[in-house]
């Protein structure tokens, strides 16, 4: 038997990165199989991303062990939509769900070389059946307090600023259809141009090139999706301008005020508290959302526009701490 024979491939997407695993893994490189973790140990985040950035598809298991690790992949995922529920409730579990199954078919956007046409129109027709979904029964604080509780990889926080986003948007009283797809559309592909960020720049985080390519990704991405047909120039505005600020402080362009598209605050604003969310978490939970709905407080006229208070911190304080307006967050 060749050393191919003795190995099964095992979906990258698929493999929960902060899970203990549950046999050794191996990379395929140069025709060699290199053994990447061992049993118990974890693929960790920055790992996970790296291989988005890598064009890294697969890993492999030992044909041994095959049954087993596609018996935990699918325990892990039931257990993570179960937790879920147990969180925000059985009767959103249609939207852990879904949730669940964007999330999995973005890594799987991310991770191909090119972004062909119809590859984007596949993801504007999940995004069309989750927000018609959300329209019929809309989001519920509690179970987007629940949704955001994972941020293991660039695809989860993806589809964490869609899910929030959308919530905000919504909350703002944004209700059509049109303009949930584009505010979560803009949202799943505000950070593709991260994701393209080569390899060696990701591991060289010090390095005067890496922070320039952060400074570009919101240009960078825009170029890459443009490339593609159907995708409304709604969307093109909400990536190029994710990280602008209200006060002029912001990248790419140094836009300020109303020159800032509303819908690119809304997504700024949902991708600035999951990153707060990422950034604190080991502290416990009470206090995690505390600080995050703090820094979001003190925005107002700075990072974000004052026309999205009190409205947004109506809506995150129903969410992750059942505060009321004009409840001090310290």
């Amino acid at each position: 038997m060749s050393e191919s024979e003795e190995y099964s491939l095992i979906i990258l997407g698929k493999v929960n990165p902060e899970a203990p695993l549950p046999s050794d893994i191996y990379l395929h490189v140069d025709k060699k199989y290199i053994k990447f973790r061992s049993k118990g140990d974890m693929i960790t985040q920055q790992k996970f991303d790296l291989f988005i950035s890598k064009g890294v598809k697969n890993l492999y298991v030992k044909n041994e062990d095959i049954m087993m690790f596609l018996e935990w992949i699918s325990e892990t995922a039931e257990e993570e939509i179960e937790g879920l529920v147990a969180e925000g409730g059985e009767e959103n579990r249609g939207v852990f769900e879904r949730s669940a199954g964007m999330k999995e078919k973005v890594y799987d956007v991310f991770i191909e070389e090119e972004l062909s046409t119809e590859t984007v129109g596949v993801i504007q027709e999940q995004v069309a059946s989750f927000v018609e979904g959300i329209q019929d029964d809309p989001l519920a604080a509690k179970a987007i307090r629940a949704l955001m509780e994972k941020n293991a990889s660039i695809a989860d926080h993806s589809v964490n600023v869609a899910n929030l986003a959308v919530y905000l948007g919504m909350a703002l009283g944004h209700g059509h259809q049109f303009v949930l797809e584009n505010i979560y559309m803009g949202s799943i592909f505000h950070d593709y141009g991260k994701a393209k960020i080569p390899a060696h720049l990701l591991e060289n985080s010090g390095d005067r090139l890496y922070s320039q390519a952060i400074n570009d990704h919101p240009l960078t991405g825009c170029k890459v999706i443009e490339k593609s047909s159907g995708v409304p120039k709604q969307v093109f505005s909400i990536i190029r301008q994710h990280h602008e600020q209200w006060n002029g402080g912001g990248y790419p362009q140094g836009l300020k005020a109303d020159e800032i598209y509303d819908l690119a605050q809304v997504v700024a604003l949902a991708n600035t508290f999951d990153n707060l969310l990422q950034e604190h978490k080991r502290l416990p939970q009470a206090e995690k959302f505390k600080r995050a709905i703090k820094y979001i407080e003190m925005q107002n006229g700075k990072m974000f526009s004052p026309k999205l208070y009190p409205r947004v911190l109506d809506a995150l304080k129903l969410a992750f701490g059942n505060f009321k307006r004009d409840t001090v967050v310290s």
